[in-house]
């Protein structure tokens, strides 16, 4: 799997990467690529894709003005919902993606940002981040895009995020 290309979403890719993920994943909510796609062309975003021909291997978003607070207010771009399929996983496929996503950033932004999962199903995604240099922005983890307080109680869930930047330049 030494070789596969990574693209920009087109619109012929649109319905591709719906049954792809479907397939490898489960389905998005109907019309999420569709709503990438748009936002994309209004420069809002750019949905990079790892592909080996006609076989989705990942995905990730960079936003260029995220709705995360303090990175909207400094300008910070945020990478978002990086996806790897199963069956590439631990073959580079996340390592590129970010690659080609910080490249993309570091031509805007010195800084690039990332929210990741708390909940175990994430670990691997937060041990990456770390080793790419990301460390914590310093200010409380999110619930529901919303600061959790001393003593809060939340649920550990795909909501619950600790963001982190890294200095590209």
């Amino acid at each position: 799997m030494t070789q596969y290309d990574i693209d920009v979403l087109t619109p012929e890719r649109v319905d591709w990467i719906d049954r792809e993920f479907a397939a490898g994943f489960y389905a998005k909510r109907a019309g999420y690529f569709s709503a990438c796609l748009a936002a994309q062309l209004r420069g809002e975003l750019v949905l990079l894709l790892a592909r080996d021909d006609e076989a989705l291997l990942g995905y990730l978003k960079v936003v260029w003005e995220p709705d995360y607070p303090p990175f909207r207010a400094q300008g910070i771009p945020e990478v978002q919902d990086l996806n790897v399929v199963t069956s590439a996983r631990r073959r580079g496929v996340a390592s590129r993606l970010m690659d080609r996503a910080e490249h993309l950033i570091a031509t805007r932004n010195p800084v690039a940002g990332i929210g990741v999962g708390l909940h175990p199903g994430y670990g691997a995604a937060q041990r990456m981040y770390v080793l790419r240099g990301y460390v914590p922005d310093a200010l409380p983890i999110t619930y529901h895009d919303e600061p959790v307080t001393e003593y809060q109680a939340v649920i550990l869930d795909d909501d619950l995020v600790l963001h982190l930047t890294k200095q590209l330049r």
